[in-house]
């Protein structure tokens, strides 16, 4: 079995923007439903709520809010894109993540 933790930052490039990432105490509400986690593009933040999840559950929030703004700086449509080219840029998006944050994915010994 793995060890070790996720180190979310408290800031992680994306592509060409720096997003300022905050893990609180405070309700996200997105369409009037609470969720885990969320990206805002105009503002460059990453929210994610701990109250209701455990520490692995916010590093895979964190991750999934990190899907989404590779695909947004991408700029793709998951909608109308054939599977290869999402796949690609996903991989190109995730690279240059992993890249320009190397410390977010060397893992924490607990």
């Amino acid at each position: 079995m793995g060890g070790g933790k996720l180190n979310i930052p408290k800031q992680i490039r994306i592509g060409s923007m720096n997003y300022d990432v905050k893990i609180s105490n405070n309700v996200i509400l997105e369409e009037n439903k609470q969720c885990y986690g969320h990206i805002d593009f105009n503002r460059h933040s990453i929210m994610i709520d701990n109250t209701l999840q455990d520490t692995q559950g916010q590093e895979q929030t964190f991750l999934h809010e990190l899907v989404h703004g590779i695909v947004n700086e991408r700029n793709f449509d998951l909608k109308s894109s054939d599977e290869e080219m999402i796949i690609d840029e996903l991989a190109t998006g995730l690279h240059q993540v992993i890249k320009d944050n190397p410390f977010v994915f060397q893992t924490i010994k607990q």
